[in-house]
């Protein structure tokens, strides 16, 4: 397939159908939310639902079944999107829906009353069931019987997926068009026991569920996808294809947060804020938190008095501390309470207004035209008796996020888990994080913690992040991390690349301590970009071979370049050839399969490079004119020939001789004078008559311009 920089795009190889996108359901859908999220946007995000749903099977021509992946950002609206999906299948002829909505019952309830409020509520032709038990099953055979559909929201548990799985698998009812969506698809739905070649038993009753059905789309919803790119290309859930969900307006995600403005938002704390005792106390940081809450809410209400105003606090994982910690902000809340009742004059007041006229000032740094500091003053001795501390997790008095509505208008919510993914919180404007694995973490884990992205425009003056240093640049990396693979996809996409064919290549620094996901659902590893990347396992079959040999001379009789002598070696030279030519007219068009040269992560490599100005041009070299060099096969310890593996297809340096001497050759590997080189070769294994081709790669080790750090999926474990 040309992969092209900068052409138009090419027809992806699947076949797409028409999708309608003014039925009914949909028009429903629209009038419901296009008040809020505008003409524009509300077609952004049915046009995205209809891409979504044309890459899934035609309900009216039954087919295999269809894996996909949607990409959103974090706290970007995606079941908004989702449902959309929903009201397009059922307008398009599917007539079953399950969402797997969730590990925990607050969001299954919460993902189940929007459903049945966007699609269900006055519509006779939506059927909704929440957990639906086997004894459902005749309800359900007698709603598809009248041609209404089947909207199922399950809990993402292994008995109530199994239920589901007996209802539909009868003979009358697995044949029908049916549309699975999995809620946060990288969450408990992956086989987290791959590696022990067993089946996990959320996943496998996923795949059971799948197994039933004979007509149907799975399509897996996540903002944090790496484990799903990184998961073997033979997993059951491995995606065929994958949309974006780009973010609607006003959103604020990891660029306005951790981009080239991030001193404006962010505070950076002592490390040692939130280890150990400190995790239950009122830390100097903490404390500065606080005021910036206290006094951007008053900002806030004076100019939207009914506006909700929150603060998370993240940094631990215990619930005990969650418990102590919230205690202690009460009492300091308590406390100021009553130092602002004092008059200005009185001693005991002084230590407080200081810290507040300190966040006012520094609020001041981003809010424009800010009230002055005796109106917020005055305001504030109303603000803080409008404040409730919450504790949010799953101890008795603790507080779930998702079905217990705000009180007053201020709000601090002190947890760990249970903040994590699915919580939006209304209104937060200030986050104070500091927990952290010690060693390492996962990318995908941090990000979804990262509860403050969201629609914030309209408030982001007042939003502060405090973190450690250490947080700061991990999340600064997570940016440049997320960046960098939806830059790809959307390349990749506009190219009419499957995700099947896009290599999985993230930028991320691992030297950090940071991991793409976890460990026990994917393999993946460093990726070596720079050095020497050598070819020695090779083509042997023959057809494959010639074809090989007639791309590369064609490649160097359109690309001549010239004939040059290096010592006592003559080979041609294509100084300076463009990348994109290399990559169009050479390697794209190489038959690799089968050998340790990764063809497909060297191009995406070579094509960021490009695309990022780091490397416009490379020389290529044609070993020996192209003439033919015998190389000996590898042997294992025994002696024994390793199968189609060349022992080292480099010519060394010339043993025995000085550079001033007429026979001395420095070595394939010295020939490169510090500049980005491809070498081919063409190499006849010793004792056959076979002649085939080895590729070698030369990116200069020290150059901070090629030191991209990428992870890659891993198949050979």
């Amino acid at each position: 397939m040309d992969r092209s920089l900068g052409m138009d795009p090419v027809q992806p190889q699947q076949q797409l159908w028409p999708v309608s996108v003014d039925g009914e359901e949909a028009r429903h859908l629209e009038s419901r939310h296009v008040h809020s999220v505008g003409e524009e946007q509300w077609d952004t995000i049915r046009d995205t639902a209809a891409s979504v749903l044309s890459r899934c099977p035609d309900p009216q021509h039954p087919s295999g079944p269809v894996t996909g992946l949607a990409i959103g950002r974090v706290q970007s609206g995606k079941t908004l999107s989702y449902t959309t999906l929903i009201a397009l299948a059922i307008d398009n002829g599917y007539q079953i829906t399950v969402v797997l909505a969730g590990t925990k019952n607050p969001l299954l309830e919460q993902n189940y009353n929007r459903l049945f409020n966007d699609l269900a509520e006055d519509r006779p032709s939506v059927t909704p069931f929440k957990n639906p038990p086997p004894q459902d099953a005749e309800v359900i055979r007698s709603v598809l019987h009248g041609r209404g559909h089947v909207l199922i929201v399950v809990l993402k548990n292994r008995k109530r997926i199994d239920d589901v799985r007996r209802i539909l698998a009868t003979p009358e009812l697995c044949g029908y068009p049916t549309l699975i969506i999995d809620d946060e698809g990288d969450e408990a739905s992956l086989n987290t026991q791959f590696r022990r070649s067993r089946r996990s038993p959320i996943y496998n009753s996923i795949l059971g569920l799948r197994n039933a059905l004979t007509h149907h789309a799975y399509i897996a919803y996540t903002a944090t996808p790496q484990a799903n790119l990184l998961i073997s290309g033979i997993d059951g859930l491995s995606p065929d294809f994958g949309v974006l969900i780009e973010p609607g307006p006003g959103y604020c995600g990891g660029s306005e947060f951790f981009g080239e403005r991030r001193d404006g938002y962010v505070r950076v704390m002592p490390a040692d804020d939130g280890d150990g005792e400190q995790a239950i106390q009122i830390t100097d940081g903490l404390k500065r938190a606080i005021a910036a809450f206290l006094v951007g809410g008053a900002i806030r209400h004076m100019r939207e008095p009914s506006a909700w105003h929150s603060m998370l606090i993240h940094n631990s994982n215990l619930r005990a501390e969650h418990q102590s910690l919230k205690v202690t902000v009460q009492n300091l809340i308590e406390l100021w309470k009553e130092r602002l009742n004092l008059r200005d004059s009185d001693p005991a007041s002084q230590d407080i207004v200081p810290l507040l006229r300190e966040a006012y000032t520094d609020l001041c740094s981003t809010v424009a035209n800010p009230p002055t500091w005796d109106d917020v003053y005055r305001q504030l001795h109303d603000e803080i008796w409008l404040v409730e501390v919450w504790m949010v997790n799953s101890l008795p008095l603790g507080r779930d996020p998702i079905g217990t509505p705000f009180r007053l208008k201020n709000n601090i919510l002190v947890g760990g888990n249970m903040l994590g993914r699915g919580v939006t919180i209304p209104g937060l404007a200030v986050t104070y994080i500091t927990r952290r694995a010690k060693k390492e973490t996962n990318a995908d884990t941090m990000e979804q913690r990262a509860r403050w992205f969201g629609y914030k425009s309209e408030y982001l003056d007042l939003c502060r992040i405090y973190v450690t240093d250490q947080l700061r640049n991990d999340y600064t990396a997570l940016l440049q991390h997320e960046d960098d693979f939806w830059e790809a996809l959307r390349r990749n996409q506009h190219q009419g690349l499957s995700i099947r064919e896009w290599p999985r290549m993230l930028r991320l620094d691992t030297t950090m301590g940071l991991n793409p996901t976890r460990q026990n659902v994917a393999n993946y590893r460093q990726f070596r970009g720079q050095g020497w990347d050598i070819q020695k396992t090779i083509i042997v079959t023959p057809q494959i071979a010639q074809q090989n040999i007639q791309t590369i001379t064609e490649f160097f009789r359109q690309h001549p370049g010239r004939v040059q002598a290096f010592a006592n070696t003559e080979h041609t030279l294509v100084q300076g050839c463009p990348t994109e030519v290399v990559i169009n007219d050479l390697l794209t068009k190489l038959q690799t399969e089968g050998t340790d040269w990764e063809n497909n992560y060297t191009i995406e490599y070579l094509e960021r490079l490009f695309l990022s100005g780091s490397m416009p041009t490379l020389d290529v070299l044609w070993m020996s004119k192209g003439a033919v060099r015998s190389r000996a096969l590898a042997k294992d310890s025994n002696g024994n020939v390793i199968n189609n593996r060349l022992q080292n297809p480099m010519q060394g340096r010339t043993d025995g001789k000085r550079p001033t001497e007429r026979e001395y050759y420095p070595g394939d590997e010295h020939l490169h004078g510090g500049r980005p080189q491809l070498q081919v070769h063409m190499i006849e294994p010793e004792g056959s008559n076979l002649v085939t081709t080895v590729m070698a790669l030369y990116v200069p080790p020290d150059d901070p311009r090629y030191d991209l750090k990428y992870v890659v999926r891993d198949e050979h474990q």
